[in-house]
C-alpha cells in the first residue's frame, strides 16, 4: 500500500535518510534511538536559528519521558552547541482512550529543572503528533506558569496533516498565533490512532521499552542526571 508522506521545506537529505532510518530500524532499538536522536539534533539546530541571540534568553524545552533521552536530547545538544541557555520539563503522561473514543493523557509525573521560569520561550519536542491531545495537556501545564511566553516552537520528525490546525484549535488565537512548527514530513494516513507510516509504529516498544514511562515507572537518563546533580 503507498503512503502519502509529504517532506517540508526543511526536511534535507540528511533529514529524509534518517526518517528513513527509523522505519528500517523497528526491530533495532539502539539503531532507532541513534535515529531519532540525530533527528533531534537536525530540527534542533534548525529551531536555533529562529531563537534570540544567545544570551539574550532561556529556552524551556518539553519532552514527554519517552522521548527525553534521545529526540529531546538531541535538541538540546543542538541548542547547546550553539550556546542557548535552556531548562528541561519531563512529563510522564498516561495516554489513552475514553469510551466515546476521544484521547486523554493526564500528567502522572513531572519534573521541571529550576529557573524555567525564566524561560521567554517554549519548546516542546514529540517524536510525531498524531492529534492535539499529548501536547496540548503539556503546553497547558506550562503556560498556566509561564502566561507571557513569547514563543512556543513544536518540534516534531513527522506529523499527521490534521495535526497542527488541531492544535491551534484548542487555544485561544492570542496563544495559537505563538506556535511555530518544524517537522520534516506529514503523513496522511492515521489508523488507531497511530500515524502511518509515522515513525514505524508505538514509540515505546521502538524504544526499547515495555509501555509508557507512566505505567512502568521508567526515568529518563537525562532525569536522573539532574537529580543526582542536584543533591
Amino acid at each position: 500500500m503507498n503512503h502519502q508522506r509529504h517532506f517540508t521545506s526543511i526536511a534535507t537529505t540528511t533529514a529524509k535518510a534518517h526518517l528513513q532510518g527509523l522505519l528500517d530500524s523497528t526491530q533495532y532499538p539502539m539503531q532507532y534511538r541513534e535515529h531519532m536522536t540525530a533527528l533531534g539534533k537536525l530540527l534542533g539546530a534548525i529551531a536555533a536559528s529562529a531563537l534570540p541571540p544567545a544570551g539574550d534568553t532561556t529556552t524551556l524545552v518539553i519532552a514527554t519521558a519517552e522521548d527525553a533521552d534521545f529526540l529531546q536530547a538531541g535538541v538540546i545538544q543542538a541548542l547547546h552547541d550553539r550556546h542557548i541557555d535552556t531548562r528541561l520539563a519531563v512529563f510522564w503522561n498516561h495516554h489513552y482512550q475514553l469510551p466515546n473514543h476521544s484521547s486523554v493523557a493526564p500528567i502522572v509525573h513531572k519534573f521541571i529543572e529550576p529557573g524555567y521560569q525564566q524561560a521567554t520561550q517554549i519548546m516542546i519536542v514529540k517524536s510525531v503528533i498524531s492529534g492535539s491531545c499529548v501536547v496540548r495537556t503539556n503546553l497547558i501545564e506550562m503556560l498556566t506558569a509561564l502566561p507571557e511566553i513569547a514563543t512556543i516552537f513544536i518540534l516534531a520528525p513527522v506529523a499527521h496533516r490534521d495535526s497542527e490546525r488541531k492544535l491551534k484549535a484548542e487555544f485561544p488565537d492570542h496563544i495559537s498565533q505563538k506556535f511555530r512548527f518544524f517537522c520534516f514530513a506529514i503523513d496522511d494516513e492515521r489508523h488507531n490512532g497511530e500515524v502511518i507510516p509515522g515513525i514505524g509504529g508505538q514509540v515505546y516498544q521502538l524504544l526499547g521499552l515495555s509501555d509508557q514511562p507512566a505505567l512502568t515507572g521508567y526515568v529518563p537518563k537525562v532525569v536522573e542526571a539532574q537529580l543526582f546533580a542536584g543533591m
